[in-house]
């Protein structure tokens, strides 16, 4: 049995692929919500596709690495971006106990690059799904397993 796909399943199935390149990624401590913020959109035709990566803000540090206040690296992910905490902020919040948050402020984060590895995936699996433009019910119930609505940053890649 084939299927069509509609843009909204074509869309669903590429974010699949980006969120399963973030879980093969360096990035060790997962919490979800950088996972369920990727969406992938794509536009064009298939002689010249164009795909939109979004997904939420931390995971560009995570890609790019964030230079703290006493050094560290940055600008070594996909857009080459560089990032550094000043000093002439407060130290950053959240839950983390004062020893890390203390540490990420003084030396920053180390790169853990994956955006480009999930533009790359995005981009074989979109040519092969306009190619084929057909998928069985079996990845489709996957797709809609792992659909959601949360995208807060953006990055827009022409592969």
């Amino acid at each position: 049995m084939n299927v069509v796909l509609t843009p909204e399943e074509f869309n669903s199935l590429l974010t699949v692929v980006a969120q399963e390149e973030l879980l093969r990624s360096p990035i060790k401590s997962r919490t979800g919500r950088l996972l369920n913020s990727i969406e992938v959109f794509a536009s064009g035709t298939p002689d010249d596709p164009y795909y939109e990566l979004k997904f939420a803000d931390y995971g560009l540090f995570l890609d790019e690495g964030v230079a703290g206040t006493l050094g560290g690296v940055s600008g070594q992910g996909a857009q080459g971006l560089q990032y550094k905490y000043s000093g002439r902020y407060k130290m950053i919040g959240g839950n983390l106990p004062y020893g890390a948050r203390t540490n990420i402020y003084k030396f920053g984060l180390k790169p853990r690059p994956w955006v480009q590895n999930a533009a790359n995936a995005v981009a074989q699996a979109g040519a092969l799904l306009f190619e084929n433009e057909i998928a069985d019910e079996t990845t489709l119930a996957i797709v809609d397993s792992f659909k959601t609505n949360l995208p807060q940053s953006q990055i827009k890649l022409k592969l």
